[in-house]
């Protein structure tokens, strides 16, 4: 059996990349993770801390598989999956901050 190890020269572009993103995913959990974040579940900083972390994770794993595989294809869903995430939180806190006076 003979294992070859192809030498991955990685930018730092790319390392830089993917110590923010993580730093992002980890300051959105540590937000979740806060007793006054968890009291106000629903409220904008709740959904907010909630698409840190989704966001940090998805950009964690793209710039991840970005640095490990020659294809782009698997980095390029991970970026797609944190812009359907950046929408939701979006269109989430619009909506909570646009809500119409319900009629009784």
């Amino acid at each position: 059996m003979e294992w070859r190890v192809e030498s991955m020269a990685i930018s730092a572009e790319q390392f830089v990349v993917l110590v923010l993103s993580i730093s992002c995913g980890v300051l959105g959990a540590f937000l979740l993770a806060h007793k006054g974040v968890r009291m106000m579940r629903g409220g904008l900083l709740y959904r907010l801390s909630m698409g840190l972390a989704a966001v940090g994770i998805a950009l964690s794993l793209s710039a991840g598989a970005r640095m490990l595989s020659s294809d782009s294809a698997i980095a390029d869903v991970f970026l797609v999956v944190a812009l359907v995430v950046l929408f939701y939180i979006g269109h989430s806190a619009w909506m909570s901050a646009h809500q119409m006076p319900v009629e009784a």
